[in-house]
């Protein structure tokens, strides 16, 4: 799936990104910078999980079927 894929390269880049934040040599620009980075990505990462589950949702509903009027009591 496209998906697993887009997934995965966000994940590893958010790897990256906390492998940077424990550098001991990373300035505080540096720093700032980087946390501004993880949240970004870890948005992206959040917003595609959510329209997964979204659309697991839509496909997991039961269809209702409509009433006929012989069904309804009045």
């Amino acid at each position: 799936m496209e998906t697993d894929s887009e997934l995965e390269n966000l994940r590893s880049a958010l790897s990256c990104v906390f492998e940077k934040l424990g550098a001991e040599s990373l300035t505080e620009p540096d720093r700032v910078e980087l946390v501004a980075r993880a949240e970004l990505v870890q948005d992206q990462i959040d917003a595609i999980q959510e329209a997964a589950r979204d659309e697991e949702r839509v496909h997991t509903q039961p269809t209702q079927v409509p009433e006929t009027s012989e069904d309804r009591l009045f």
